[in-house]
């Protein structure tokens, strides 16, 4: 329905350590649409014809919306009552817990399911990226300071450290990553694509779709950009 919201967006980077210089040296450039931006949360919204959509306000001038297609980026827009931001024909009005989203392809009406708050440097001080699953429980994280990244499997029995490169980046509303390494015991492969993604056992938020793919098992869930704070 809403394929022209993954349109547009952005085309800049956002640097995995913007402190210095040097650390920014350390550990790759993730695209922009894998971050909040500075967003306190992230919001689930459950919308008719069926759609599921992911936003955050980095600030009151702008409203980041992730579809299953990707991101993009609206600027605040002038309204009597409630929120509305709109760019390119596409439009999200926000009352309450209660959204409409209109485009050139049509309507949708949406109802606030689930929030969760941002991902930050407090939880992950040394992580430029953090992503999970379910089924078995596994997390893996980036490495701020380094191409390196850890994966913690089979609900926290398993953990694996490999040093990785990467072997394709794409930046914009569509923006995807993937990272390679066989520096283990097994080769694998963990890729990365800007979209609406949801815990499949708590319906959290997130707004990037993980797969990783690693001794002959795929794990499937979401990750995020580290922020660095609240």
């Amino acid at each position: 329905m809403l394929a022209g919201c993954a349109s547009g967006g952005h085309q800049e980077t956002h640097s995995a350590a913007p402190s210095s210089t040097l650390d920014a040296l350390k550990s790759p450039l993730l695209p922009s649409a894998f971050f909040a931006d500075g967003g306190d949360t992230f919001t689930a919204w459950r919308c008719t014809p069926s759609q599921d959509l992911v936003t955050t306000t980095p600030d009151d001038k702008r409203l980041r919306l992730w579809t299953a297609l990707g991101e993009t980026e609206l600027p605040r827009a002038v309204v009597g009552a409630g929120s509305r931001y709109e760019l390119d024909g596409v439009s999200f009005w926000r009352q309450g817990r209660d959204a409409r989203v209109e485009s050139d392809n049509g309507q949708l009406v949406c109802t606030l399911a689930n929030e969760r708050e941002t991902t930050t440097r407090e939880q992950h001080p040394d992580s430029i990226f953090y992503a999970g699953g379910n089924e078995p429980g596994w997390n893996v994280s980036l490495d701020r300071n380094s191409h390196s990244l850890t994966l913690v499997s089979d609900y926290g029995q398993a953990s694996d450290t490999f040093d990785y490169r990467v072997a394709s980046i794409h930046n914009g509303s569509d923006a995807n990553m993937v990272l390679v390494s066989d520096s283990g015991r097994y080769p694998m492969d963990l890729n990365l694509r800007a979209g609406a993604c949801f815990d499949d056992m708590s319906g959290k938020p997130w707004p990037v779709k993980v797969m990783l793919r690693y001794g002959g098992r795929e794990f499937h869930g979401c990750g995020q950009g580290v922020e660095a704070h609240h």
